[in-house]
């Protein structure tokens, strides 16, 4: 078999794993409230601090894995990941859940800063585009498709069995890894473990401006878009009486095809348009999914279709912004990207832990709350955009 594809294999199951594992319970969030007789906040708090694990590792794991290789940092994250996931499984409480899914975060923060370095490792030319669209479509049908399966699985095994299956899907990954992945970082070496090299390397990255504008960017548009993962499966499955697997099938369809749409119109239109035009169109969008949210709601009440419609033009906005922030992010940075892809990915990712964590805090009863945070999040991100990105360069 093709040794590229059977890396690019590695790279989706890598890939996807982080995703996969924050999604999948979204739909259990009342059933786990109730069975562990504990506050519905603190069962969506849990959910934010996955995504804190998930940010603030990928901080060490960059370092690490320029010292000592991309296969060490990912065997020792998925190992702690593993462990996180036994805690959960066999959680009598939500202090006992909640710690076992920080563990979880921070074990699957090596998953989620290796895979683009990986990526980027082995890939260029002609096969980084050619690979770099299969992992979209990876992407664009996996993650979406998680809630689907964690509703089927409480469905017929107990909410317990979601995080069985990432028990097992991380045991697959780090069998993979050990097994079929060949150290493709061929310039790591102790001597970039250094205190003196890691904060000169964070300088560099840190000092410049278009990089740290864009990550804020995406730290407010990410946040706006996992607060939906906090609030909308309660809206629909207590608001509007949705049972888990409708709600993941509803996810995947709606959020997936309108992500699929997006990303092919973004793919097709911003060579011609720019990324500056394709990333005022998603916040655009955003805002507007933010405004119809609130107005449906004065409207109509806490109805499927009250929330279905501004979800779904929210997603297909929020499509627009990723590729255009990344891309836009790294143009001057093509020396440091390993270091900046860490910083990027735990911005990304602390914009869901710090927002979901303030969403948790907000009233569930209607979609009011979540509107505001679809409006303020994305009309914030515009502005950083136009103050102190768009003012020093040219897209």
């Amino acid at each position: 078999m093709n040794k590229s594809f059977i890396l690019f294999l590695i790279i989706v199951i890598v890939g996807c794993l982080p995703g996969v594992s924050s999604d999948i319970y979204a739909p259990l969030l009342l059933i786990i409230s109730q069975d562990l007789n504990t506050n519905l906040y603190y069962v969506q708090w849990s959910m934010a601090i996955f995504m804190l694990g998930l940010s603030v590792s990928q901080l060490i794991y960059g370092p690490l894995s320029e010292a000592f290789g991309r296969k060490f940092v990912l065997i020792i994250g998925l190992s702690i990941s593993i462990m996180g996931s036994i805690m959960c499984i066999i959680a009598p409480s939500i202090k006992i859940l909640i710690a076992g899914r920080f563990l979880q975060g921070i074990g699957l923060g090596a998953c989620a800063s290796m895979w683009r370095s990986i990526f980027r490792d082995q890939f260029e030319g002609v096969d980084m585009a050619k690979y770099a669209s299969y992992l979209s479509v990876f992407m664009i049908i996996v993650v979406p498709a998680a809630p689907t399966l964690g509703g089927y699985l409480q469905e017929y095994f107990g909410w317990r069995s979601s995080f069985m299956f990432i028990f097992s899907y991380g045991c697959l990954a780090l069998l993979s890894v050990f097994f079929f992945y060949k150290e493709t970082n061929k310039h790591h070496h102790k001597s970039k473990l250094k205190l003196s090299f890691i904060i000169k390397t964070y300088k560099e990255v840190l000092s410049n401006r278009a990089f740290m504008g864009f990550s804020l960017c995406t730290f407010l548009s990410y946040g706006a878009f996992f607060s939906w993962y906090n609030t909308g499966p309660i809206l629909l499955i207590k608001g509007s009486n949705l049972t888990p697997v409708e709600f993941g099938w509803f996810t995947f369809f709606a959020g997936g095809v309108s992500m699929a749409i997006a990303s092919f119109l973004n793919a097709h239109f911003v060579k011609k348009l720019g990324i500056s035009f394709m990333i005022r169109i998603g916040w655009s969008l955003m805002i507007g999914a933010g405004i119809l949210l609130f107005s449906l709601y004065f409207m109509m009440g806490v109805k499927f279709i009250a929330i279905a419609i501004p979800f779904i033009l929210f997603y297909f906005g929020s499509t627009f912004i990723w590729p255009c922030c990344f891309s836009g992010a790294f143009q001057s940075l093509d020396k440091v990207a390993g270091y900046a892809g860490c910083i990027y990915g735990s911005m990304q990712i602390g914009g869901a832990a710090l927002i979901g964590s303030l969403v948790s805090y907000l009233p569930n009863s209607n979609q009011i709350p979540l509107s505001m945070v679809f409006i303020s999040c994305s009309s914030l991100a515009w502005i950083v955009f136009e103050l102190v990105i768009k003012k020093r360069i040219e897209l």
